[in-house]
C-alpha cells in the first residue's frame, strides 16, 4: 500500500507524492504522475544535461518546471553554470521538490537557483533577462493549462530571451 506523503490542494493544481512499500516515490499532478524517483530519473537527468553539453559553457540557465527538482539538480553540476531561473506556476511544487532532495541534490538550497513563481509565459514574455539555455520540461500537452507550453507564441518568446547562440531543450511527450 501506497503512503501519501503530501497532498497539497493549490489554485491551479493538486499535487500528490506518494511512496511505494519498495521506497519508490511519485510526484503526482492533478492525479497523473509526472516525475518520480525511480522509472522517469534518466529523463529528468537528461534534460538537464544534454543542454549543458551541447551549449560551449551556459552561464545563465531557465528551467521551465520544478517538479522533482533533479533537471534543476543536472544543470546545477555544471560548473560554468551561475544563474538558474525556474519559473513554476504553481506554488505547492517547492513542498513536493523537498521530499525528493535525496535525488536533487537540495537544489532549492542553491545560491544560484531563482524560483520565480508564476506562469513561464507571462515571466518570458515581459522580462528583459537573456538566457544561454533555456529548458522547458512541462507536463504533458493534454493536461489542463499545459498546451499552451506548446505554441508558437511561447516558443517565440523563448527565442528572444536566448542570447545570440543560445540554445532551447524541449521535451517532447510521445
Amino acid at each position: 500500500e501506497y503512503s501519501i506523503l503530501l497532498f497539497e490542494e493549490g489554485l491551479n493544481s493538486t499535487i500528490t507524492v506518494k511512496e511505494s512499500p519498495s521506497g519508490a516515490r511519485y510526484l503526482a499532478i492533478n492525479g497523473k504522475v509526472d516525475a518520480s524517483d525511480d522509472q522517469d530519473m534518466s529523463t529528468q537527468v537528461l534534460c538537464g544535461h544534454v543542454g549543458c553539453l551541447l551549449h560551449p559553457g551556459p552561464r545563465e540557465v531557465a528551467v521551465i518546471g520544478l517538479a522533482t527538482g533533479v533537471t534543476l539538480h543536472s544543470v546545477a553540476l555544471h560548473p560554468s553554470v551561475r544563474r538558474i531561473d525556474c519559473m513554476e506556476i504553481v506554488p505547492e511544487m517547492s513542498a513536493a521538490a523537498r521530499l525528493f532532495s535525496h535525488v536533487n541534490g537540495d537544489v532549492l538550497d542553491d545560491p544560484r537557483l531563482h524560483l520565480i513563481l508564476q506562469d513561464p509565459r507571462n515571466h518570458l514574455a515581459l522580462t528583459r533577462k537573456r538566457y544561454d539555455l533555456i529548458i522547458s520540461e512541462p507536463s504533458n500537452p493534454w493536461m489542463a493549462g499545459v498546451a499552451n507550453l506548446y505554441t508558437r507564441d511561447f516558443l517565440r518568446s523563448c527565442r528572444e530571451r536566448l542570447e545570440p547562440n543560445g540554445l532551447m531543450m524541449v521535451f517532447l511527450h510521445l
